[in-house]
């Protein structure tokens, strides 16, 4: 390496999940681990800082250098020990390394490549992660000189909420960029100095997404950074049941009296607290409960779905439920792959109805079909489709479903907003309230938004992100849900209206009659229904929260959510998962915790190894 050169400026951090094993391989050494292990002539200190998610130091740590076999005295040698600021400092020469992280405890975290040339930034990449503990790690000491630019999004480690992956860059130079995803080419960009660019936008692939962004400027100085994301719904809440994704694992817990955990057999209407990882079903990349429903997407694009069944809301092709009653013990279906779809990548259950947005932004449904929530020109009272149906009339570029009691809708990368189904609460959002009868059996736009980047549902209200960080709601509004104000039991409000004091809102989440929202500080708020502890404000009362209301406590940096009918879960950038609101049949996942019993508070989960 140069022995001139001036290492200084901004850090890079990035973000390392678990699961991203599956695109990050050992690599053969090659001269720059011989150098490593003390054959190398020119050498540099490159520094940087080790952090968990929310950028808490993590001392004691170590860096240690990983050969393979073709390396004599293979093995790993430690290299750098962090700090108690969780600073690191490695003298390495020109070329790439494989850097174990191990905790003070000596476990192995996982690993990530360091590759420093010529010419070119330090960089991180081919990035390992063991356990589903998130660790920063951030280099220190950029040159100054050209090449310097910010990624705005995606933001590192960051769970994507819609089937879109838009890239935006700051740059304080002209730069000429090229752009890899999981090293497959998306093309070159070019970015005047001091713009923000959007230039590239990216479908992100499930599970997994590893953005590479290499700029050079006009003196030919380049740069590397890398994003990691993920595509996918980690965590996600039914009526009374709940699961998580860990490395293309899926873990469940909670109620399971129409088999909805997956486990393949029954002990009734018991509770079962415990999390469990299923044997029944593998490479699960995102999940989507509801009611007595569950489904899940595998990383092939192929649907599994497992629970309740009565008006084939699993897509077999059939109806009914092994038992007799759900009370009896004994076998349930185990997951099961959905006959017909391919390329899925977004699945979500209504009450007793399901959605699945495949990767060419077309939309297929299945189950019941009572107010033409399948959306396939058809539907009426007592109507079904056990199997998929193609929902008709919306445009090619849907990035987000969702399904609530008898209602569906989608979002498009446009920014607009469509529903079909129930409209017994307004539920289309077209100024007008309909029947409880009334078959609205294709998606109608909602005409008075536009803008719209995420959206959801609870049993019978919407909520709509725009893009300026304002939120929309309408529908049913008896309990609060809607957040717009009002006392008692207010009536149904079939416009969009903006919801009282909410602003820099990153998503919207919802189930039942209760609302949340992320904002762009971590923290979310929560309104609507509140009996339960639901809205994890410490307390049960008010039972009704009428327009966003307190935060929810003793938790921060919240990047994800899943929402039950009555309970509720967080993922934190640190990694951490934790749960609150009504526990039934163990559906917050703790066996302490008391059997019918509201957590008011956010309770920290143990996911098993």
């Amino acid at each position: 390496m140069n022995t001139k050169r001036n290492i200084l400026g901004k850090s890079l951090i990035f973000v390392l999940f678990f699961g991203f094993a599956s695109f990050c391989k050992a690599k053969e050494a090659d001269s720059s681990a011989l150098a490593l292990l003390g054959l190398g002539l020119n050498q540099a200190t490159i520094s940087g800082t080790l952090t968990d998610g929310a950028g808490n130091p993590i001392p004691n740590a170590s860096l240690e250098i990983a050969t393979s076999a073709s390396v004599r005295n293979t093995g790993s040698r430690a290299l750098s020990t962090t700090s108690d600021a969780g600073s690191w400092q490695l003298a390495l020469g020109a070329g790439s390394y494989e850097i174990q992280v191990k905790d003070a405890n000596g476990k192995l975290l996982g690993t990530f490549k360091l590759s420093s040339a010529e010419n070119l930034e330090p960089s991180i990449e081919d990035i390992s992660h063991l356990t589903d503990t998130i660790f920063l790690v951030s280099l220190a000491n950029q040159r100054e000189v050209g090449s310097k630019f910010e990624i705005l999004s995606p933001k590192d480690g960051s769970i994507v909420k819609t089937y879109d992956l838009p890239l935006n860059i700051k740059t304080s130079d002209s730069l000429t960029c090229h752009v890899l995803q999981n090293k497959t080419d998306k093309g070159n960009f070019s970015a005047g100095k001091g713009e923000l660019t959007s230039s590239v936008s990216i479908k992100p692939l499930l599970g997994a997404n590893k953005i590479q962004v290499h700029c050079t400027n006009e003196a030919g100085v380049s740069a590397k950074k890398t994003i990691l994301t993920y595509f996918g719904n980690r965590i996600s809440a039914g009526g009374s049941h709940s699961g998580y994704v860990v490395g293309g694992n899926l873990y469940t817990w909670g109620r399971n009296n129409f088999g909805q955990l997956g486990t393949g057999t029954s002990t009734g209407d018991l509770t079962n607290p415990n999390i469990t990882k299923l044997s029944t079903i593998s490479n699960v990349v995102s999940i989507g409960f509801n009611q007595n429903s569950s489904i899940a997407i595998t990383d092939d694009g192929s649907v599994w779905t497992w629970g309740a069944n009565a008006v084939g809301q699993l897509g077999m092709g059939n109806i009914g439920d092994l038992q007799a009653a759900a009370t009896d013990a004994g076998p349930r279906n185990p997951p099961r792959k959905v006959p017909g779809i391919t390329n899925a990548v977004m699945a979500v259950y209504g009450f007793d109805h399901a959605l699945v947005l495949k990767s060419d932004g077309t939309v297929v449904a299945f189950g019941s079909n009572s107010v033409g929530q399948l959306g396939n020109g058809t539907g009426g009272a007592g109507t079904y489709s056990s199997s998929p149906v193609n929902v008709i009339g919306l445009p090619s570029d849907v990035i987000q479903v969702i399904g609530g009691s008898e209602h569906s809708a989608a979002l498009t990368k446009s920014g607009d907003v469509y529903v079909w189904g129930r409209d017994q609460y307004g539920n289309l959002g077209d100024g007008t309230v309909g029947t409880a009868t009334e078959v609205t059996s294709t998606p109608k736009k909602v005409s008075s938004l536009s803008g719209i980047t995420h959206i959801a549902n609870g049993r019978d209200h919407l909520l709509a992100l725009k893009n300026d960080g304002t939120v929309y709601a309408w529908g049913l509004a008896a309990s609060g849900q809607l957040g717009i104000g009002g006392s008692g039991s207010p009536a149904p409000v079939p416009t969009p209206t903006v919801v009282t004091g909410l602003y820099n809102v990153v998503s919207v989440w919802a189930n039942g009659t209760q609302s949340f929202a992320i904002l762009n500080d971590g923290t979310v708020k929560g309104w609507g229904a509140n009996s339960s502890g639901n809205l994890g404000t410490g307390l049960t009362t008010p039972a009704k929260i009428y327009t966003p209301g307190d935060i929810v406590v003793g938790v921060k940096d919240i990047q994800y959510f899943g929402c039950g009918a009555l309970h509720n879960f967080a993922i934190l950038k640190s990694g951490s998962l934790y749960g609150w609101g009504w526990n039934f049949k163990g559906s917050i996942g703790r066996s302490d915790l008391q059997e019918t019993w509201a957590a008011t508070t956010p309770i920290f989960l143990t996911i098993p190894q």
